[in-house]
């Protein structure tokens, strides 16, 4: 095919290489028509001044439209088309979405973005792209639910049930963003800590999880951003009792 891919709006970044052209050669010429009539559109609708809330919303309406589980609701109608098809237009949409977010870290909901990440991951997606989602999340990590930080690990190399190298990213880039910037009150902090000792508390029942990354997810937050110990002891309690087989 000959369309070329939507290109990012002129107010966002753009990330080091295009959607997946190789992705975009499964997708029917429709589909392709209709995306690229968004790209468009939504360019046309920023040029206009229109609030960066507002433009987020578009782009979650039309993305949870593309990808059902997007919208945090299971798709009851799957699409009648190939594994191989509905992979790689997973894949081409999500690259295309995040291409266009707008610059505003507070313009698209932290449990859409993680949504966005989870199924980016579970569709490969490009690095560059699933980086530039990660960001967006550790700068309003204190904003998820427990839920939906529990994103599955699709790394064939790493035996974890969750994902836990991704939390430990998200947190140490939250603990980053506060001390270089100091733009939040410890409030947050606490909240994430909090999110913490209960992710841990979840991923301690996992055998395939090594000390060195308990150890790490544990110490990313500061000492002083817990109010109390309890979440963090019940969770060490648990790592043992599965490590070492303590009934």
């Amino acid at each position: 095919m000959n369309h070329h891919p939507p290109s990012p709006t002129s107010t966002t970044p753009p990330p080091d290489h295009p959607p997946s052209v190789t992705a975009k050669s499964w997708l029917d010429d429709a589909c392709i028509a209709e995306i690229d009539h968004f790209v468009k559109t939504l360019s046309g609708i920023q040029t206009k001044g229109v609030r960066p809330d507002l433009i987020g919303s578009i782009i979650t309406h039309y993305a949870c439209k593309w990808i059902p589980e997007l919208s945090g609701e299971p798709d009851h109608h799957p699409p009648p088309q190939s594994a191989t098809v509905s992979y790689l237009k997973k894949r081409f949409f999500i690259e295309t979405i995040i291409s266009v977010l707008p610059p505003e870290k507070e313009s698209i909901p932290c449990s859409f973005l993680l949504r966005l990440l989870k199924t980016g991951n579970m569709v490969n997606t490009d690095r560059n792209y699933l980086q530039e989602v990660e960001k967006r999340v550790a700068w309003r990590l204190d904003q998820a639910t427990m839920k939906e930080i529990m994103i599955p690990c699709f790394s064939h190399v790493t035996g974890t049930l969750l994902d836990v190298e991704l939390m430990v990213r998200l947190v140490k880039r939250f603990v980053d963003n506060i001390n270089v910037e100091g733009l939040r009150s410890g409030v947050g902090l606490f909240k994430v800590a909090k999110l913490v000792d209960a992710y841990l508390a979840e991923a301690a029942v996992d055998s395939e999880l090594k000390l060195p990354e308990f150890m790490e997810l544990a110490g990313a937050v500061p000492a002083q951003a817990r109010a109390t110990d309890d979440g963090l002891y019940r969770a060490i309690d648990t790592y043992l009792k599965v490590s070492f087989f303590i009934f």
